[in-house]
């Protein structure tokens, strides 16, 4: 998990390089997070969408900096040379071409190694030749230079202004970048100028961002010697606990992602130290977890062989803290919850069947297992046998009621007087439904008229018996 974390902060910081115009140092983040995922194996599908937008960027930057090559040089030259020898019909057509062709020539020049002598001669009398069957609409381009010419004058003056603005005091690291950034995006946008005009714009451009890039290197500097002075602290932990050394780590390292840059060439082996400098925190631990993992598999392998008991599981389970979120914690929880349903259901029945054959315990003074409520087995063995069989109805009839089974119709008007009864006893005595169970199925025994049933008792006991599943729940 921690591991993971880190790469994702990984990539976000080689998000925020991109945004700054700081390529290199940013693929070179993505470049080290792809070897550490190959390295990994599996990784979470959140970690492996981020990890593919920031690869797309790393491809896009690539794919814009391979301009900077010869051989892309070379086929804006065979461009022109497609122009000359097969022209538009239409000038303007013709220029605008020549136009966007010139505009990759420069930005080329602007982002990479400017190009040799002996190929911008080239492009240049090949661009000359280009323009030839258009010369009417080349004024009006001229035109289109001037003015772009005089905004990158106005960006430059923008970048002076900055600096007068700030140079008593310099906004954050982030701000700055971001800024020079922006002017950068625009500079681009307002491409291509006279040739005479690019190489002095260019100049002046670079000069007026030089004190910017230096109060960003001294915002770098210092964070440098922040980080390390953060790392060094980190070193020096050495708690006996282990996880009150894990929490002062996680304390630092709070306060080291609130320090903004420390330069795209530290940045990463800064990274790279802290979390070393922590390892030592993190591998206790993982032994410690690899322990408790072991005790977990044991466990679970004693309720496998039904060797231990679901009681002494969950008491060992409280002792496992580590890896109390782990798969396997969770599975085996899960498992024990399924024996124990199972165990309950089984007991259940046995108990729903232990019920239904109250009648057969008659006078008998065996155990039944402790599925019958003591008061009722008391009653089993010395029933009062007192013969009513009103009350055997009545009995019946309140079961049946609190089950919900459908009475006979023939003892419809007898329901009702024992429904206003229970509805009484209920507001009276505000018994539980339990206890009204018990005391119903005691009168039933007691009102019996001997140990042999007769005909009608043995029906009713049958009506009782259908009742008794429904109130599994319920039963005393």
């Amino acid at each position: 998990m921690e591991s993971h974390k880190i790469l994702f902060e990984s990539l976000d910081k080689a998000e925020q390089h991109f945004e700054a115009g700081e390529i290199r140092i940013a693929q070179k983040l993505v470049n080290e997070v792809s070897r550490s995922i190959k390295s990994q194996g599996r990784i979470s599908n959140k970690l492996r969408h981020k990890f593919n937008f920031m690869s797309a960027q790393s491809r896009y930057f690539n794919d814009i900096s391979s301009f900077a090559t010869n051989p892309k040089r070379n086929e804006i030259i065979k461009e022109i040379e497609n122009l000359i020898s097969t022209p538009h019909e239409n000038p303007k057509k013709q220029a605008s071409e020549i136009h966007g062709l010139q505009t990759k020539w420069q930005l080329l020049d602007q982002t990479s190694k400017p190009a040799g002598r002996e190929q911008w001669i080239a492009f240049k009398d090949l661009t000359d030749k280009a323009w030839e069957p258009c010369a009417q609409y080349y004024e009006e381009l001229k035109v289109v230079k001037i003015n772009n010419a005089a905004e990158r004058e106005k960006l430059i003056n923008s970048l002076i202004e900055y600096t007068k603005s700030n140079e008593g005091k310099w906004p954050s690291l982030i701000e700055m970048s971001k800024f020079l950034s922006k002017t950068f995006r625009s500079w681009q946008n307002f491409a291509p100028v006279l040739d005479e005009d690019f190489l002095k714009l260019k100049s002046a451009y670079q000069n007026a961002r030089n004190p910017i890039n230096e109060a960003i290197k001294q915002q770098e500097n210092k964070n440098l010697k922040l980080k390390e002075a953060l790392i060094e602290k980190v070193k020096l932990i050495d708690d006996e606990d282990n996880q009150a050394s894990i929490q002062k780590f996680k304390k630092i390292k709070r306060e080291y992602q609130d320090i903004g840059p420390a330069g795209k060439k530290n940045e990463t082996n800064l990274w790279k130290s802290l979390n070393q400098a922590a390892d030592k925190f993190f591998e206790a631990e993982k032994s410690l977890a690899d322990e408790e993992l072991q005790q977990l598999n044991e466990l679970a392998e004693g309720i496998q062989s039904e060797t231990t008991t679901i009681h002494d599981v969950k008491n060992k389970l409280k002792d496992l803290n580590k890896i109390r979120k782990s798969p396997e914690f969770l599975k085996l929880q899960k498992n024990i919850k399924s024996i124990e349903k199972k165990q309950k259901e089984a007991s259940t029945l046995l108990k729903v069947e232990a019920y239904q054959n109250l009648t057969k315990y008659l006078e008998a003074s065996e155990d039944k297992g402790g599925l019958i409520n003591k008061d009722i087995s008391r009653v089993l063995q010395k029933p009062q046998y007192i013969n009513n069989n009103d009350e055997l109805n009545k009995a019946t009839i309140m079961l049946e009621i609190i089950g919900q089974v459908e009475t006979p119709a023939v003892d419809k008007k007898l329901k009702q007087e024992v429904s206003l009864r229970l509805l009484q006893d209920k507001f009276s005595t505000q018994k539980s439904t339990q206890e009204n169970i018990q005391e119903i199925f005691i009168t039933f025994i007691n009102n019996l008229g001997s140990k042999d049933l007769s005909a009608n008792e043995k029906k009713l006991w049958q009506r009782i018996a259908k009742v008794i599943p429904g109130i599994a729940s319920d039963l005393p």
